[in-house]
């Protein structure tokens, strides 16, 4: 009992070390078409989950979850037809990330998610609503399996909408390809 109390405490202490570690990682780049870039281009070895999905790219710009937290946040009011309650997701602007990253207004997007799963933006349904990257939903921060670390989602102006408008709302975005 004495030692399971004690590989608590220790976990307990290394916990705020551990976070700051994870923290620290990408969690959402954006590849393509960038006039700004602060990390290397694709590496096999090294962007082994980049090469899973079979994204290379030659410039990139990257965000930390700390570094989408530290732009300006921003709440949207989000329902959904089959939801069992509209919710509030908190997060950067879409353009406050493109403008970071240099990305054309013309240029149009793929949202990547974690499973591979994606969609297409234009530019004019780029223009068309105030897109955000969500980092929390409801007060709570997303999660990996939560759909988390982003999720690419709108206001919905109180209204339901279908589930085929959501189908370009990305959870669990880790990518955007500029075009």
């Amino acid at each position: 009992m004495r030692f399971n109390r004690t590989i608590i405490a220790c976990a307990v202490a290394l916990l705020p070390l551990v976070s700051s570690t994870v923290l620290a990682g990408d969690v959402l780049t954006i590849a393509g078409n960038v006039g700004a870039t602060n990390r290397p281009a694709f590496e096999p070895f090294r962007d082994a989950f980049f090469k899973y999905h079979d994204r290379g790219f030659e410039s990139a710009y990257a965000f930390t979850e700390d570094a989408l937290r530290q732009l300006p946040q921003h709440t949207v009011q989000a329902n959904v037809k089959g939801w069992p309650a509209a919710l509030r997701g908190t997060g950067p602007r879409l353009r406050d990330l493109l403008k970071a990253a240099k990305v054309p207004q013309s240029a149009t997007l793929t949202v990547i998610s974690l499973d591979g799963y994606a969609a297409e933006l234009s530019p004019k349904e780029i223009a068309g609503e105030d897109w955000i990257l969500a980092v929390d939903v409801d007060g709570r921060p997303l999660g990996i399996g939560g759909r988390g670390p982003a999720w690419l989602m709108h206001d919905t102006g109180g209204k339901q909408i279908s589930t085929d408008l959501e189908a370009k709302w990305i959870w669990s975005a880790f990518m955007i390809v500029a075009k």
